[in-house]
């Protein structure tokens, strides 16, 4: 186990407001290291970058709007996992190229230099010290090779999932409390590192699976057999890990367990069925396609995930055709036309619409085919075109 220690917390904040040159950041929060270089922001560009944790793991954001910044990041002593809520960001590194655009999270390893440049982006992420991922690794009785610690992506598959967002929303307002210390932090620490190890696959360790790809091909082999309803030890079998271990690598990861993650997703079959079920198809025969076949227990599980019942989402689906939306989504568009002038979060919009802003996102992939937030850049760009054109003030 990692001992604790104080361990340098620190929470830095950086704008160019308060007359922080873009430079600076890499300066202070590397002891004025050449690192980095070559780093720039060009005049139009507005920026805020903040720093929270401490020496082995720090939370961190960049709102920039703007411009353009660039530069060349050298090899460094963390591993950098983060994910853009807006904007695009180009890495070269020395043998590719990537563009990485709001979505899936992304891992940089600490070995690996690179040159980026970004424009408008919104930026968080995770930096873990290679020395303490180390740690967490060997506690675990991961293989880990004895030269660079080096990760490829997520597989799309567990991304999906967004496993280490959700564990950063449960446990984010305690890590940024300046009085969580010590052993606690430290143990929350871990819990963000386990998950980087679990869900990043670790290359150079010869034959040995890493454990991110044997958790991606549990989540593969349940959802392409979740109909059949297979068995722990039939998934367990199919990945390669022990059921202990696949029953530890889903609680730790996914905070579930593969019999509840199954039953979940063969749930989130069974409504997107309803919602574009054609004449002929009912309930019960969606519910036995997909293995349920008490309906009562189906309607209380159903009911516990999505806030209404199978034949409530039935009746408002067949309602809303043709090229009508459903009332939860037509009240949160409706919000957002309300609202266009104001800043507007995932959270107010859900919030409008009844939902959690999970059952949200579904809603308006399922319905709309976008996000929330690309809905209202959509509205905005609609009502300022009618704006242009008068059409706002047509009957």
């Amino acid at each position: 186990m990692t001992e604790a220690a104080t361990n340098g917390f620190r929470r830095l904040r950086f704008t160019d407001a308060d007359g922080s040159d873009y430079s600076a950041i890499f300066e202070a929060e590397y002891h004025g290291s050449d690192f980095a270089s070559e780093t720039f922001a060009t005049e139009d560009a507005r920026y805020e970058y903040t720093v929270i944790g401490d020496d082995d793991l720090t939370l961190r954001t960049m709102r920039a709007e703007g411009g353009r910044r660039g530069g060349v990041i050298g090899a460094r002593d963390d591993h950098v996992v983060f994910w853009l809520t807006r904007g695009r960001l180009e890495m070269h590194f020395a043998d590719r190229s990537r563009v990485v655009e709001p979505g899936s999270p992304y891992i940089a390893s600490a070995s690996e230099a690179y040159r980026f440049e970004s424009t408008g982006t919104v930026y968080n992420g995770v930096h873990v010290a290679d020395r303490f991922l180390r740690e967490v690794g060997r506690d675990l009785g991961f293989r880990l090779p004895d030269g660079p610690l080096l990760f490829d992506q997520q597989d799309e598959a567990v991304a999906r999932h967004e496993p280490l967002r959700h564990l950063i929303g449960e446990i984010g307002p305690m890590l940024v409390d300046d009085r969580v210390v010590g052993r606690m932090r430290t143990a929350l620490n871990r819990r963000l590192a386990i998950v980087v190890l679990d869900t990043f696959p670790i290359r150079n360790r010869g034959t040995d699976v890493p454990v991110a790809n044997r958790l991606r091909d549990a989540v593969r082999f349940i959802e392409e057999h979740a109909a059949e309803r297979p068995s722990v030890p039939e998934i367990a079998a199919a990945c390669g890990l022990s059921q202990r271990g696949l029953q530890d690598v889903f609680a730790r990861t996914l905070d579930s367990s593969p019999h509840r993650f199954l039953r979940d997703h063969r749930l989130d079959r069974v409504r997107r069925e309803l919602l574009h079920a054609d004449g002929g198809d009912t309930v019960a025969v969606i519910a036995e396609r997909w293995g349920f076949t008490n309906h009562g227990r189906l309607a209380v599980a159903y009911r516990d995930r999505f806030g209404e019942d199978p034949a409530t989402t039935l009746r408002s689906a067949r309602a809303a055709r043709p090229g009508r939306a459903s009332w939860r989504l037509r009240r949160a568009v409706a919000f957002i036309e309300e609202h266009l002038d104001e800043d507007l979060t995932l959270q107010a919009i859900a919030d409008a619409a009844g939902v959690r802003p999970r059952r949200l996102q579904q809603l308006f992939l399922e319905e709309r085919g976008e996000s929330p937030m690309a809905a209202v850049r959509s509205i905005r760009g609609a009502s300022t075109r009618n704006a242009a054109d008068g059409s706002g003030d047509r009957g």
